[in-house]
């Protein structure tokens, strides 16, 4: 249960960080590549934190789940729906094109990385 739960939990919690259609913060708007970059990096920060967080307070199962689960929507989310049906990119500028294909290719690892770890977990026990 617990590893659905880890599952579940990254995938909203990322869903939740990475999907908003226009970026606000205190009402400013993110107009120039230099500060939709900088929100980005705001919401890969808070997602870290979320990771450390899971790390501290929550059993090892839970962490690799929710590292998996992250990986997962990270890819899954940018190769099918911003890619393949153009339904939304993370932001509006060609900077996209640089950093979606660096965040496929991270949440893979992550996604790899939870698996095995919560697999070699699994076999110790």
């Amino acid at each position: 249960m617990r590893r659905i739960l880890g599952f579940l939990i990254g995938v909203l919690y990322t869903d939740w960080l990475f999907h908003t259609r226009h970026v606000y913060a205190l009402e400013l708007t993110a107009t120039t590549t230099l500060e939709r970059i900088g929100v980005l990096a705001i919401g890969g920060g808070a997602t870290i934190l979320f990771f450390i967080l899971c790390r501290k307070f929550f059993p090892i199962s839970f962490f690799h789940e929710v590292i998996a689960a992250s990986g997962f929507f990270a890819s899954f989310d940018i190769v099918v729906f911003h890619w393949i049906f153009n339904l939304h990119r993370l932001t509006n500028g060609p900077e996209a094109d640089l950093i979606e294909p660096i965040l496929v290719l991270i949440g893979i690892i992550l996604f790899i990385y939870g698996i095995q770890k919560e697999k070699k977990l699994s076999y110790s026990t």
